[in-house]
């Protein structure tokens, strides 16, 4: 009996990983094979860049479709699909701002690589590294450095998310786009480019719809594609606008493999 979905797309940070970023590499396999046998697309849906997520599956990245950087890029079985980028006086301007405004130096996801601010702490600098293994420390900002950036992102404790959220839209209304991503982390995006305006793309190639897609998320940058999917599914973890929004609940959080629990369950009852 055919799945009622044709497409699969989840989240990592705090939906696929584990918080340690691990996941059991062994079931998932058989998981994707088990899908893939029926015909449905397999989408890693992120905030995070390429070059974090395609190592994590090795030679069946291939087999996958990735947006990365919260839409700016889609990666369909290992070729570029779609790139979009922040317009550079923009780029500039936030940063500005940012830093003179806010005393917050931003990760800069260029297109090239990432780009972190000068001097940055050890707690930052081991946490974005993992994020961006290809990268430089600038020694200064601005001016910006030889690349196209797909989004600016900074660590932010959740206490500070609404007012600086506040702040930033005030400054860049319609302009930019401010959404806590989940993992600790704030992404400033271009409006309208999102997982489900990716999502959109994609699936519309494949002659599919929102109708046909399966969806797992747990931040603000999965709103979009829960939106989207006909079978959206929260983490219990998630942040709780997402719960809410979510037609389905995960039953068990990102730590004990919750998005592989219920495709092995929609794998057993459609066998």
């Amino acid at each position: 009996m055919a799945l009622p979905f044709a497409a699969v797309a989840f989240d990592m940070d705090g939906t696929f990983l584990r918080d340690d970023k691990s996941f059991d590499r062994p079931r998932f396999a058989r998981i994707l094979e088990a899908l893939l046998a029926q015909g449905c697309h397999v989408i890693v849906a992120s905030g995070d860049p390429a070059q974090f997520l395609l190592p994590h599956f090795g030679d069946r990245s291939e087999a996958l479709t990735v947006i990365a950087e919260n839409g700016a890029q889609v990666i369909d079985q290992g070729h570029e699909l779609m790139t979009t980028t922040l317009e550079r006086t923009l780029a500039a301007q936030v940063v500005a701002f940012l830093h003179d405004e806010l005393q917050i130096e931003p990760t800069l996801a260029g297109v090239k690589q990432g780009y972190f601010p000068p001097h940055p702490s050890a707690a930052l600098l081991a946490h974005m590294t993992r994020y961006y293994p290809q990268h430089t420390i600038l020694e200064q900002l601005l001016p910006l450095p030889n690349d196209d950036f797909f989004q600016l992102s900074f660590l932010i404790a959740d206490q500070d998310v609404a007012n600086v959220k506040a702040q930033l839209d005030a400054r860049f209304a319609g302009q930019l786009t401010v959404t806590p991503s989940g993992n600790g982390s704030m992404d400033l995006t271009i409006p309208g480019i999102n997982k489900g305006w990716a999502l959109s793309k994609v699936l519309a190639r494949w002659q599919l719809s929102g109708d046909d897609l399966i969806a797992f998320g747990d931040g603000g940058n999965d709103e979009s594609m829960l939106k989207l999917a006909r079978y959206s599914y929260a983490m219990p973890n998630g942040r709780p606008e997402i719960k809410r929004l979510a037609r389905f609940s995960v039953p068990v959080d990102n730590n004990h493999d919750g998005v592989l629990v219920v495709l092995d369950q929609y794998l057993q009852e459609y066998q």
